[in-house]
């Protein structure tokens, strides 16, 4: 059976090995992407992750596309590496906003039809770096 599944930031990358990896699986996979189109066999949707009204717009087009979201993988974040000393508190918040509540916002999203259909998946990615900091 075919599930529609929307990964984030999956144009490039880890995000774009798990499209490709549920694709092969037979499901409908749509993606979302800032700057970096997705290749073209993958629906892809621009998406500002930081931004409530954009990730809506976004949740909206897949589902008039292919029909609820089944499987998210929020995917989509943000590196912005350096010294603590020499990070501005804006840099600061824009990576927090990105990779954090970015997961909250699409998350929640998707919650609305998975718990409508009381079924759906939500895998959060992470770094490395959560583990071992740098």
């Amino acid at each position: 059976m075919s599930r529609v599944v929307l990964v984030t930031g999956g144009s490039r990358g880890i995000g774009l090995a798990c499209a490709k990896r549920f694709a092969a699986l037979g499901d409908r996979v749509a993606v979302t992407y800032n700057s970096s189109a997705p290749p073209p066999e993958f629906f892809g949707v621009q998406c500002d992750v930081t931004s409530t009204e954009s990730v809506d717009a976004a949740f909206k087009a897949v589902e008039e596309h292919f029909g609820p979201v089944e499987i998210l993988v929020s995917n989509a974040g943000i590196t912005n590496d350096g010294l603590l000393l020499r990070m501005s508190e804006d840099d600061f918040t824009r990576v927090v906003d990105a990779n954090l509540t970015a997961a909250y916002r699409v998350t929640k999203r998707a919650s609305q039809g998975m718990l409508r259909a009381k079924k759906g998946r939500i895998i959060l990615m992470s770094s490395v770096v959560g583990l071992l900091g740098s």
